[in-house]
C-alpha cells in the first residue's frame, strides 16, 4: 500500500486579524470566501482512509453484481424474518406455557382414562345440617330420590327433615315400640323400617305422602302395613301379631335395610342369636332369599351384585362383591359401612390407629401424647358391576391404593383428653406418658344424594351426633 504524507500547513490559514484588515482595503464577500477556502484547505485530511474505503466500496459492489438478480431479495427477505421474528417474540413465552399446559392436561387425562383412576373429589368442607342426642342405634338417614328430604330415627321415632336440616315432620311408633333402619324407594312412593315390639321385629312400610305431611302424625290413625301387603295394619293386628310369635321368632332381628335401583327387590340383613348374620333379598312379590352370609348390603347400578361386609384378621371387616343370583364372592379389600352410588362409586370406611401429641418437653421432646383408633371415609370406583376394580386386583393393583380420601379424621383435643391432662398437672407427673383410648370414632350412616352429587353422612362428638353434608364431584 502506497503510504501518504502529510505536510504541516501552518501558513495557510488567514489570521483573523489579517482578515480584519483587508476588509478595509477590499471588497468584503470577496475576502470573505478567500479566508474560508484558506480554512477548508487548512484541515487535514486522512488520505489512508479514504484509500481503504474506497476500495471496500468496490469490492462490495464487485460481490452484488456477481450475486445477480436472486441475490438483490436477499437483504429484503432477511429483513422481513427480521421483522416477523420482533413481532412473535413477546409473545412466545405465552404461547410455550399455553402449548405446555395443554400437554400436561392431555397426558394426565389420557392417563387417568387408559388407568381407570376415576374418583370423587370433595368440594369446599362437611357442612352440618343438623345434630341429635347420642343414641345407642346408629344414625342411619334415608334420602328421597329427589334429594329434598331426609328420613333419620331418633327417639324410636321416624324423624323427617328438608336437606337443609330443617325438621318437618314426625312419626311416632305405637305404644311399647319402636323403629329402626328407614329405606327410601327408588320411585319414591313409600318408605320401608324395621317395626320391633316385645322382643320381635317386622319390616313395615308407610305411604310417603303420609309420612311427608306437615306437622306431627298421630300413630293411631297412621298404621304401617307389612311389606308385601297393601292393607294398612291397625294397631291392634301388629299387637296380636306380635304376642302369638314364638320365642324362636323373637331371637330374629332386622336391619340395615336398602332397596335395590330398580325399586323390585328390597336387600336386608338377619341377625340370628349365636350366629353369624346374614343377607337376604325380598322381591316386590314377598318372594324371600338369603344371599349371603354378611353386614351393611349395598346394591350395584345394575342391580346385580351386592358388596357387603364381614369380619377379618386383626378385628377389622372386609369388604366383598356378591352375586345376587349366585351368592359367589370375590373379596375386595379392608372396610366397612360401603355405600354404592348410581353411577358406580364407592365409599367406604376404613380404620387407622392415630396418635397425635398434645403437649412438648422443653427439649422439644413429645411429653403427652394420645393413641386412638380413627376411623376415615374413602372412596373408589367399581363401576355398574365391580369388575372394573375385580380387574385391578387381578393384575395385582392394591385395594386402598385405587381408593381416594374424602373425610379425614378429626384432629381436635376431646374432654377426655382434657381432663387426663389436668390430672398429671394436679399429680405433679411430667414425664412423658401415652393416653390409649379405647373408643373408636367409626363412619356411620353415610348415604348418596341424587346422581352422586353429595354424601350424608353421621360424626358422634360426645354426646351428640352431627348429620353432614358433603359435595363432591366426578373426577
Amino acid at each position: 500500500m502506497t503510504e501518504e504524507r502529510y505536510d504541516n500547513l501552518e501558513n495557510k490559514v488567514l489570521p483573523i486579524d489579517n482578515f480584519l484588515k483587508a476588509k478595509e482595503d477590499a471588497n468584503e464577500i470577496s475576502q470573505l470566501l478567500i479566508h474560508m477556502r484558506q480554512v477548508r484547505q487548512a484541515v487535514p485530511v486522512n488520505r489512508r482512509l479514504q484509500v481503504e474505503l474506497r476500495k471496500k466500496l468496490l469490492e462490495r459492489q464487485r460481490e452484488l453484481m456477481n450475486q445477480g438478480p436472486a441475490g438483490n431479495s436477499l437483504p429484503e427477505v432477511s429483513k422481513a424474518k427480521n421483522h416477523l421474528m420482533y413481532r412473535w417474540r413477546p409473545r412466545l413465552p405465552v404461547i410455550v406455557g399455553a402449548l405446555a399446559v395443554i400437554m400436561v392436561v392431555f397426558f394426565l387425562g389420557y392417563g387417568q382414562f387408559a388407568k381407570g383412576q376415576d374418583h370423587l373429589a370433595v368440594v369446599g368442607t362437611p357442612q352440618e345440617l343438623t345434630r341429635f342426642w347420642t343414641e345407642d342405634v346408629p344414625l342411619q338417614p334415608a334420602i328421597s330420590p329427589d334429594g329434598s328430604k331426609i328420613v333419620v330415627v331418633r327417639g324410636g321415632g321416624l324423624v323427617l327433615l328438608s336437606n337443609t336440616g330443617t325438621q318437618l315432620a314426625s312419626l311416632e311408633p305405637p305404644a311399647g315400640a319402636t323403629f329402626r333402619s328407614p329405606a327410601w324407594s327408588p320411585n319414591g312412593n313409600q318408605v320401608s323400617f324395621v317395626l320391633s315390639h316385645q322382643g320381635s321385629e317386622e319390616i313395615k312400610q308407610i305411604a310417603a305422602e303420609e309420612l311427608t305431611a306437615s306437622g306431627k302424625i298421630n300413630r293411631a290413625n297412621s298404621e304401617p302395613q307389612t311389606l308385601g301387603q297393601r292393607t294398612m295394619a291397625s294397631q291392634d293386628s301388629i299387637a296380636l301379631n306380635e304376642t302369638k310369635a314364638d320365642d324362636q321368632q323373637k331371637d330374629i332381628h332386622y336391619s340395615n335395610l336398602v332397596y335395590s335401583p330398580d325399586g323390585q327387590n328390597l336387600a336386608y340383613v338377619v341377625n340370628k342369636l349365636g350366629e353369624p348374620t346374614e343377607i337376604w333379598v325380598r322381591s316386590s312379590d314377598g318372594q324371600e332369599k338369603k344371599i349371603t352370609n354378611g353386614d351393611a348390603p349395598t346394591w350395584s347400578p345394575n342391580g346385580k351384585f351386592l358388596v357387603v361386609q364381614r369380619p377379618g384378621r386383626a378385628k377389622i371387616y372386609d369388604l366383598w362383591l356378591v352375586n345376587v343370583a349366585s351368592g359367589d364372592a370375590e373379596i375386595l379389600g379392608p372396610g366397612e359401612n360401603p355405600v354404592w352410588g348410581k353411577s358406580g362409586y364407592l365409599a367406604f370406611c376404613t380404620e387407622a390407629i392415630q396418635e397425635r401429641v398434645l403437649t412438648f418437653q422443653p427439649n422439644g421432646e413429645p411429653q403427652y401424647k394420645v393413641r386412638q383408633q380413627m376411623a376415615e371415609m374413602r372412596s373408589t370406583y367399581l363401576g355398574k358391576d365391580g369388575s372394573h376394580m375385580l380387574k385391578k386386583l387381578t393384575a395385582g393393583e392394591g385395594w386402598l391404593t385405587n381408593s381416594h380420601l374424602l373425610v379425614a379424621p378429626e384432629n381436635r383435643i376431646s374432654g377426655i383428653e382434657i381432663n387426663w391432662l389436668r390430672q398429671q398437672e394436679m399429680s405433679g407427673s411430667f414425664e412423658p406418658k401415652t393416653l390409649v383410648l379405647n373408643e373408636i370414632f367409626k363412619c356411620e350412616g353415610q348415604v348418596f344424594g341424587p346422581e352422586d352429587q353429595w354424601l350424608l353422612f353421621a360424626r358422634r362428638d360426645g354426646d351428640t351426633v352431627a348429620l353432614l353434608k358433603l359435595n363432591v364431584e366426578k373426577k
